[in-house]
């Protein structure tokens, strides 16, 4: 029995020596950590203007019927998937007076399914990347929305797929929503 012991025991030290030596030849693969995706907003939410501008992430607005998936080109390494007709995502901006700009980082890399609406308490606005979109990240500057307040307010903000008029899109990946006080 003891010279099995011996002989166990002399088996896992050439073993584990010929492991370590031989360590040097494995090719070992770098997984790359993914950060945790952002709280489930369950209210929307209320943000304040500051200048010179806002950039604010999809991800972090009310959300319904949309997909947050992990995408490392993204701004903060997330995006939002549009699903269906009945997707939107909700936020809402405390503005001064004045007149504002308004963008969204698109990816389409489909030209038929790029255009959406961006709705402005409820005057809908449709808005598209390049034509056609270039497949990677780009702000919808084909199609910018101005509008105007006149004194300072609160306004709903939806993204949507559709409008009551004309039909929209789906399968776009969306970053972030901008405002940039323009006058």
């Amino acid at each position: 029995m003891k010279k099995i012991l011996i002989l166990a025991s002399a088996i896992v030290s050439v073993t584990f020596t010929s492991c370590l030596s031989a360590k040097n030849d494995f090719r070992f693969i770098a997984v790359e950590k993914q950060p945790n995706p952002p709280a489930l907003v369950t209210e929307i939410p209320v943000v304040e203007y500051r200048d010179p501008g806002i950039k604010y992430e999809v991800e972090s607005m009310y959300l319904h019927n949309l997909h947050v998936s992990y995408d490392k080109t993204a701004s903060r390494q997330f995006a939002v998937r549009v699903l269906s007709e009945a997707s939107y995502a909700q936020m809402k901006i405390k503005l001064p007076a004045g007149t504002f700009e308004c963008l969204v980082n698109e990816c389409a890399s489909d030209p038929n399914h790029a255009a959406f609406y961006v709705c402005i308490d409820n005057e809908e606005f449709r808005v598209y990347p390049s034509n056609p979109p270039t497949g990677s990240w780009e702000l919808t500057r084909r199609a910018p929305v101005y509008f105007t307040i006149d004194e300072p307010r609160t306004i709903l903000v939806t993204i949507q797929p559709n409008s009551e008029r004309k039909p929209g899109s789906t399968g776009m990946l969306l970053d972030y929503i901008q405002f940039i006080k323009y006058r």
